[in-house]
């Protein structure tokens, strides 16, 4: 089986000049975990909502906030909590203006329509990533193929 009969071909995209509130609109709009960065139609990125919300943490260190939880703390209260709910809304609307080329992973694992599942799965566990990009020749997107697509492909499902 090829990666180009399982790919969604309808694929979201951001640009780098989009901002992360844009970027998190999108991807809770479509109930999906991540998206390619392009330029012209061609791959420079990829944005998951775990680099959002690494960015998050990052920009909440920042501040010079430290929290120490305890195991009821983990269970029970959120580490933001922590914060002054003013001082939260701060460092959330300004990263919300961050441009997605700020925060974008550069390095992308992709692979190509034509490149066998296999190959796809076996990159999908060296990467540990949920999603890979698929390209042509010149690295325009032309489609995204996840975990769920192959287990919904090996399973038998049709899109």
């Amino acid at each position: 089986m090829k990666v180009g009969e399982v790919m969604t071909k309808n694929v979201i995209t951001f640009t780098p000049d989009m901002t992360v509130k844009e970027a998190m609109e999108i991807l809770v709009k479509n109930n999906i975990g991540g998206a390619p960065v392009t330029v012209n139609g061609k791959l420079v990125g990829i944005v998951t909502q775990r680099d959002l919300l690494s960015y998050l943490d990052m920009a909440y260190k920042r501040q010079g906030w430290i929290f120490i939880p305890t195991p009821f703390d983990i269970i029970e209260v959120p580490r933001l909590t922590a914060l002054p709910y003013e001082k939260f809304t701060e460092i959330y609307e300004k990263f919300g203006q961050e441009k997605l080329e700020n925060v974008m992973q550069k390095k992308v694992y992709f692979v190509e329509p034509d490149d066998d599942i296999e190959d796809a799965i076996q990159l999908l566990g060296k990467a540990k990533v949920n999603r890979l990009p698929v390209v042509d020749k010149d690295k325009n997107v032309v489609g995204i193929i996840t975990r769920g697509d192959i287990l919904r492909a090996l399973a038998g499902y049709k899109k």
